[in-house]
């Protein structure tokens, strides 16, 4: 941990500073240096990765890619800075280019008349991020945890992490899933609208 804020500290003055920090998150992962780690990158302005890999499928068969978006009501205004959606999309969008794979955003919401909003939120940020006209929608009327049980698996998901993320649920969510997961902050410096 010592060793990591360090060397952030010294490469954020650089002129290429870096802007995400990619850890693993293990079964076994001492989440308090965790939590210290993932607390120092929002301070230094920088965007946070952590894998949390199957232990059996791994990354599976490297193609299908859920992203998990929060409910952006009542609003439903596409201020994905505001949201925490740059990274992850644009990571999305990297591996399904990489992998030949495929993108669902899903999202779960309390009722069918949010459900609606939703479905026209989702696809109109797939128009404006400019993704694959094959990615997919799947909105699941349901609290999180449900909505998460009623979800094929995919060979990655992809969720965005708070800004004073609880690691012990994060943990919990990472050990609960059929399939590896990804979790992200942004820096502030990412946009998939660019």
């Amino acid at each position: 941990v010592n060793g990591v804020r360090v060397t952030t500290q010294v490469l954020r003055h650089t002129f290429f500073r870096p802007n995400i920090l990619f850890l693993h998150l293990r079964a076994n992962s001492d989440l308090e240096e965790l939590q210290q780690l993932v607390d120092k990158t929002a301070a230094y302005q920088m965007g946070i990765a952590l894998l949390a890999r199957h232990p059996i499928v791994e990354l599976g068969r490297e193609q299908l890619i859920q992203v998990w978006v929060s409910n952006q009501g009542p609003g439903w205004k596409h201020d994905l800075r505001e949201s925490n959606l740059d990274l992850a999309l644009l990571l999305a969008y990297q591996l399904a280019q990489n992998w030949h794979g495929h993108i669902t955003l899903c999202m779960a919401v309390p009722d069918t008349p949010t459900k609606v909003k939703a479905e026209t939120f989702l696809a109109e940020l797939i128009s404006l991020a400019r993704l694959s006209q094959d990615t997919g929608i799947h909105v699941t009327v349901s609290p999180f945890a449900e909505a998460l049980d009623q979800m094929p698996p995919a060979d990655l998901v992809i969720f965005g992490l708070s800004h004073q993320p609880d690691m012990v649920f994060v943990h919990g969510l990472a050990q609960k899933l059929k399939s590896s997961c990804v979790f992200v902050r942004d820096s502030g410096d990412e946009s998939v609208l660019a």
